[in-house]
């Protein structure tokens, strides 16, 4: 089932969205793998059968990759090297495609696109400004950042730990049935999930506060 929605500021739509690269230093990275949810405000797929994009980017061998990357995204790394990984240049079609096909064309007023999502997203977005311009123009100029609820939560609130690299914890908390692997950490589609997981868990956390308070 394919679902077409009107956006509006009061039903936003997520796009919540996380790559891996090759060096923290934008001039050089290189994209290793994207992922991407679209969800409504109550974080939802917006097609019930649809559980987001998840791919590899292929990496020429020659490719300079940092230090870090290396010793840690190893796997991650011999995957982007095979023939199956998606070439650089189809990534961004993908990308666009999968929004027009949920959400439709670009609204005209950019306050009704989705907004992208996820934690520190800000990183995110700087580098698919440079490799995916076509999709930050399909986007809401405003990001929507966990990071932001997690310090708040961390410095405040304090009811609670968002134990992200736990995939029992990233499970229990996701709003929606979709599997979740174990041991994942630093794998782009684990960490989508976990971002949703984790701002439904400061939803939920926040309303049991509210309804205490009543």
């Amino acid at each position: 089932m394919l679902l077409c929605m009107n956006i509006s500021e009061t039903q936003p739509v997520y796009l919540w969205f996380d790559m891996e690269f090759t060096d923290l230093d934008p001039s050089r990275a290189r994209i290793l793998q994207v992922a991407a949810l679209l969800t409504d405000a109550a974080l939802q797929p917006l097609d019930e059968t649809d559980r987001g994009l998840n791919f590899h980017v292929y990496l020429d061998p020659d490719a300079p990759v940092s230090e870090w990357v290396q010793e840690n995204l190893a796997p991650l790394l011999q995957m982007c090297r095979t023939p199956q990984a998606v070439q650089p240049g189809a990534v961004e079609i993908m990308l666009t495609r999968y929004v027009d096909r949920l959400v439709g064309p670009a609204a005209e007023d950019i306050k009704a696109r989705p907004a992208m999502a996820g934690n520190s997203v800000h990183s995110d977005w700087r580098l698919a400004s440079i490799h995916y311009p076509a999709l930050i123009d399909r986007l809401h100029y405003r990001l929507f950042d966990v990071s932001t609820l997690k310090q708040e939560w961390e410095g405040w609130w304090q009811q609670g730990e968002a134990d992200k690299e736990s995939a029992e914890w990233v499970q229990r908390n996701l709003p929606f049935e979709v599997p979740v692997i174990e041991g994942a950490v630093h794998d782009a589609y684990y960490d989508v999930l976990a971002s949703i997981a984790e701002l439904n868990f400061y939803r939920s956390q926040l309303k049991l506060a509210a309804t205490a308070e009543t």
